[in-house]
């Protein structure tokens, strides 16, 4: 038989197993859960007490029907299971032990609700199990104001990651960007930041070297904007940022803001096309005009939209 001087531990128990605040448990249901399950009989009235202490101090809800008060809602649960669920930079292994550690925190009712871990297995996760250890490490040696050896990975066409080079950085953030984990550094190359895929990494040894300021760049000498830098590389390239001009529908004003966000300027309105100028990574609006060409045309810079051009000539004669 259990201890009765732990029947408020019982009570917490069966209600994380069983209640949610749409499933909620009545004093009866509880006091069979007692009897059915820790073999314990207890008074209506004792349970009462029980209950108004634990609501009381936080621990349950309700009135006339008692769940398990989480730390989060259902509804903030499923916001981060469905970040685990669809974050490519995530292995499907800790996917799936990440998902049922967030379901066993929720109640009853989203536990039941939740197939998540039935469907991981068609999803595209990194295979870099390493992942975390890798990001460590990098947090490591951004906290320390350190240099980073980074052991650098791609894929081969048996469908693995090989390694392929050894490069040391001046590592300074970590970012998430479409599903995957980027770190912004300085490689020497250029006078200017790279972003490297973290999952595109197999092992980071952190230097006893310090990392160069990043405000010894010379872009950066006046201060870094880590939202603005955000916004100007939509793909995470590296290269230059400049103003670029675009004439775009209309109607694609939705698409363009989904990518670039509020920050740019109109310079011009027409009945079906509006001209825009915003500062952007020119690499990156190279690849989003030939996403977008239905829709958008770069005016400017004319060195860009020579490129596009080509690029688009390139495409089309492997489709003659």
């Amino acid at each position: 038989m259990r201890q009765k001087g732990l029947i408020d531990l019982y009570i917490l128990e069966i209600l994380e197993r069983y209640s949610g605040s749409r499933r909620r448990l009545s004093q009866q249901q509880i006091l069979a859960y007692l009897e059915d399950e820790y073999r314990l009989s207890v008074t209506r009235k004792t349970l009462a007490g029980y209950l108004r202490q634990l609501r009381d101090e936080g621990y349950i809800e309700g009135l006339r029907g008692w769940y398990r008060a989480g730390r989060f809602t259902d509804g903030e649960l499923r916001v981060l299971i469905d970040g685990v669920f669809f974050g490519q930079h995530i292995p499907r292994r800790d996917a799936e032990a990440l998902i049922s550690k967030l379901k066993s925190l929720s109640g009853h009712d989203l536990k039941n609700r939740i197939r998540h871990v039935c469907y991981l297995e068609n999803m595209n996760h990194t295979p870099n199990d390493r992942l975390y250890e890798i990001v460590d490490s990098i947090d490591e040696a951004i906290e320390r104001n350190k240099k980073a050896e980074l052991t650098i990975c791609a894929y081969h066409v048996d469908g693995n990651l090989h390694d392929t080079k050894k490069i040391i950085v001046d590592p300074y953030y970590l970012v998430t960007e479409k599903n995957h984990y980027y770190l912004i550094c300085y490689a020497g190359r250029n006078q200017d930041l790279e972003n490297r895929r973290v999952d595109r990494i197999s092992k980071v040894e952190v230097l006893n070297e310090t990392r160069r300021p990043l405000a010894d760049i010379e872009k950066y000498a006046k201060g870094f904007d880590l939202a603005a830098y955000m916004r100007e590389h939509i793909y995470m390239f590296s290269g230059d940022t400049r103003y670029v001009t675009i004439r775009l529908k209309k109607t694609g004003i939705g698409d363009f803001i989904d990518w670039y966000g509020p920050d740019f300027r109109v310079l011009d309105q027409q009945e079906d096309h509006y001209t825009l100028k915003i500062r952007v990574n020119e690499n990156a609006v190279y690849y989003w005009a030939l996403q977008y060409g239905g829709i958008a045309e770069v005016l400017a810079p004319e060195p860009l939209r020579r490129r596009i051009r080509e690029g688009l000539e390139q495409m089309l004669e492997k489709y003659k």
